[in-house]
């Protein structure tokens, strides 16, 4: 079967139903069905009817298929460091977690505050936060980000960065390359294997491949999650993502991904076995699947090996 370490995850708290972030416009009903300023979906199976994924539903899950370790990540539609860093408290040998933070005045003091909660990480998801309504300001090599990623690598911090889709004006690559490279001490995980969508023209298939190329860099990785999301018309295993991987593979090396499933919203594409089995089908050795599944992990979030 393999060791396994899920290098993003999500939560869905008790009380995350009824729960509005008025910024985007976004609220979690009954059946894991979301609002959003974007458009309305569902975050989670309609079979979880309470729209609840617990921190306990994880580590039992963990427990079922056999990984050691998840990284939980967040969603600016829906903060939540509090429950992320009861959740880690809770569970310190199975659980990592990022912090979101927003970047305005005060957040030195809310970063430190995160870090000594147990918070290890911080995400940011450049979708939303460029939005009109939240930090529409913000640049990868410009402060105030510039700042957090170095005090985050001051702090031993990872630095996770959720890019938006290719055609998103927010996509910059050359700004981020310029970031990570500015910030040798800081480590970056770009996720969702640089987000290959859409990818329907020559000029965003180069945009694309000009952001998996910052994971060439020493100090930057990508994680692989969300594929049945993004390839869901093809139905498992998602030929296309395997097709990309090996593109990904040929640019940064195996030793720079790392597996993730993006659950539970990725549950309504795939089943977390199929999630766990299907980088398996890509032509890649043993040892190369042992990285991406579990070693590299280790040390683009620092986690404790058992």
């Amino acid at each position: 079967m393999g060791k396994y370490i899920d290098a993003h995850v999500h939560l869905v708290p008790e009380d995350a139903v009824g729960k509005r972030f008025e910024p985007l416009d976004s609220e979690l009903a009954p059946y894991g069905f979301r609002h959003t300023h974007e458009g309305d979906f569902y975050a989670l199976p309609p079979y979880m009817h309470d729209s609840q994924f617990t921190a306990d539903t994880l580590v039992k899950m963990m427990d079922v298929y056999g990984v050691e370790y998840a990284v939980i990540q967040q969603t600016p539609l829906s903060p939540q460091n509090e429950a992320t860093a009861r959740a880690v408290e809770k569970y310190p040998d199975r659980l990592a977690g990022a912090m979101m933070l927003a970047p305005a005045e005060g957040w030195q003091a809310e970063m430190d505050y995160w870090f000594g909660r147990g918070l290890k990480s911080i995400k940011f998801e450049m979708r939303s936060y460029a939005c009109e309504k939240m930090f529409p300001f913000v640049r990868y090599n410009e402060p105030p980000l510039l700042e957090m990623f170095r005090k985050a690598g001051s702090l031993g911090m990872t630095v996770t960065i959720d890019t938006a889709p290719v055609n998103f004006d927010i996509y910059t690559p050359d700004a981020l390359y310029e970031a990570v490279s500015a910030c040798p001490d800081t480590r970056f995980v770009i996720c969702h294997m640089g987000y290959p969508m859409p990818v329907d023209t020559p000029e965003r298939k180069e945009k694309w491949r000009k952001m998996i190329a910052v994971a060439a860099l020493p100090n930057c990785w990508l994680d692989l999650c969300a594929m049945p999301d993004f390839f869901d018309a093809e139905g498992w295993p998602f030929p296309t993502a395997l097709s990309l991987l090996g593109e990904v593979k040929k640019a940064v090396g195996c030793r720079k991904l790392l597996w993730g499933s993006d659950i539970p919203g990725t549950l309504n594409r795939a089943t977390y076995p199929q999630m766990q089995e299907m980088f398996r089908r890509a032509d890649l050795t043993e040892e190369e699947l042992v990285d991406i599944y579990y070693n590299n992990a280790l040390t683009a979030y620092t986690l404790p090996l058992k």
